[in-house]
């Protein structure tokens, strides 16, 4: 991919993010789910957990960057929309980890990136809000060296490590975003948080666009669009029901000894 594509590319996935009509993302876990996921959205993410069980590997960084650069890679030659990739905590503890794994994703053509603040040391935990924005702040460095307008979702998990109450939670997601947006994030993301109230209340307390994850009691669309949010990601679980499909089709044509279904031509 040119320069002047990924530019171009970097800027779209940024006015995807609207107010009334969010950018809904049906995370990819590899080429194939990225093209077919391409031809009805706009823009292409992944979702770690998801690309990290189609390589073989448990998530939180497990899955080899350079496995991952690869994959980017393939993913960004195949399609022709922007692509995002979740890169969980960076890839290191460390400023400059974070810095060298974007710059590797980006320089793969990505345009956008998931970096979290619940993972360091291998472990599920939460660094200091300040020790995050110092990534975040080396992410963007990187990507304007290279001069690539990256968009950087900054991943917070108070309420997926239960930090507190559901209203201490809160607080503390908005008291992050406010880091990380100085820092330069340019979106928020708050898996975990499913409450209509406190998904409108967090949008008011933060400038970033806010990204929800569809998990169990997430609200539809349409309400999370009125509460002001501006991205929705579907997670992994696009990945964990295409596997059950499949297992279920395996066990039918196993029982049955028939294979007809699968011999219809594409529609």
């Amino acid at each position: 991919m040119d320069a002047t594509t990924q530019q171009q590319y970097a800027e779209a996935f940024h006015r995807l993010h609207k107010q009334g009509d969010p950018l809904v993302l049906f995370n990819a876990w590899d080429v194939a789910t990225a093209k077919a996921i391409a031809k009805a959205s706009p823009a292409v993410a992944t979702s770690s957990g998801a690309v990290a069980a189609a390589l073989g590997y448990a998530d939180g960084e497990n899955a080899p960057l350079e496995m991952v650069e690869g994959l980017v890679s393939r993913m960004t030659a195949s399609v022709s929309v922007p692509v995002s990739i979740d890169l969980a905590a960076g890839y290191g503890d460390t400023p400059d980890a974070a810095a060298h794994s974007a710059a590797r994703i980006l320089k793969a053509g990505a345009i956008g990136i998931n970096i979290e603040d619940g993972l360091v040391g291998g472990k599920r935990q939460l660094v200091t809000p300040e020790q995050h924005a110092a990534k975040i702040r080396a992410v963007r460095d990187a990507a304007q060296q290279l001069g690539v307008h990256l968009f950087i979702n900054a991943r917070t998990d108070p309420f997926l490590l239960k930090f507190g109450s559901p209203e201490q939670c809160l607080n503390e997601a908005a008291r992050r975003a406010k880091v990380y947006a100085d820092a330069g994030a340019d979106g928020i993301f708050v898996p975990g948080l499913t409450d209509l109230a406190l998904i409108e209340r967090l949008v008011q307390l933060t400038p970033l666009p806010v990204n929800i994850m569809v998990t169990q009691g997430v609200p539809e669309i349409g309400e999370l669009a009125r509460a002001g949010v501006r991205r929705v990601s579907l997670g992994p679980w696009p990945m964990m029901a295409a596997m059950r499909v499949i297992g279920q089709a395996a066990a039918a044509v196993a029982s049955s000894k028939q294979y007809g279904a699968f011999l219809q031509p594409d529609g």
